[in-house]
Formats: C-alpha cells, structure tokens, sequence
C-alpha cells in the first residue's frame, strides 16, 4: 500500500512540476509589469529551483502559496490595463485556470490511496507493525476554493 501511494503521488509531483513552470513564466510577465510583484516573482523562482529536491510535506504547503501567487497575479491585472491586456498574460493565466481544473482528477487517485494506508496504519495490530517499520500517515491533497468551484 505504501509503494502504490508513493507511486501516485509521483504522478501528482510531475504535474504539480509542471503548474510551478508554468506559474513562473506567468509571474515573470506580472512583474514586468507590476514592479511591487518582483518579489512574488523571486519567491515562485526560489520554488521552481528548490521544487525537485522538495518533500512531500514541502510541496503540499507549494499548493497554497500557489493559490496565493494566483490571487495576486489576478489583483495585478486588475490594477494595471496594460498587463491584463497582454496576449502573454492571457495566454498563461488561462493555462493556469486549466491547470486548476485538472488538478482534482490529479489528486483523487493519490487521497484514496493515501486515506487507505492511513485507515490501515491506524488499525490495531498494524499501528503497531507500521510504527515498529517507520510507516507514517501520508498528508492528503486538499483541493484549493478555485478548484473546488470549478468542479461544480
């Protein structure tokens, strides 16, 4: 069970991988335009460097600085015509909102397994057995309030 659920949430990590390239470029045409975001845009940089040696606990707290990143490069768009005008900025921000809704698909597979191993862990002997081989309860991937609309 552990080995399936490592195994599913590769596929999660490679697409997660993807929306934080992607959240890159799209931040890097925000601050061009946004000169008070080239901090956002150092953060996502620092993410998109760091994402690939990051663990798991580390990348699930990346998928609510994510939506905070999203938030703020929406709210730079309201304020700056010209950046919510750019045939770049479209180009992506629609990329990300697709992303958003894929991402559900991307996780469900990985929560039931996860929720699984941790009903099993947590079941007496086996709590006894996993803590004894130093399985731990696997973190489940909450859906962001965009996502969770878009499922609707």
């Amino acid at each position: 069970m552990q080995k399936k659920t490592d195994r599913s949430f590769q596929d999660v990590d490679r697409f997660m991988a993807v929306c934080v390239n992607v959240y890159g470029q799209w931040a890097e045409i925000v601050a061009a335009y946004d000169l008070n975001e080239q901090g956002m845009l150092a953060e996502i940089m620092t993410i998109r460097d760091t994402f690939a040696k990051m663990t798991v606990e580390e990348k699930l707290r990346v998928c609510g600085q994510l939506d905070t990143f999203y938030d703020r490069m929406t709210a730079s768009a309201v304020k700056c015509p010209r950046l919510r005008t750019s045939s770049m900025y479209i180009r992506l921000h629609a990329q990300v909102d697709e992303m958003i809704e894929q991402m559900p698909n991307a996780c469900s597979h990985y929560n039931e397994l996860a929720g699984q191993l941790n009903d099993e862990i947590s079941r007496f002997p086996a709590n006894m057995t996993a803590l004894l081989f130093g399985f731990e309860k696997k973190e489940l991937l909450t859906g962001s309030e965009k996502s969770d609309i878009s499922a609707i």
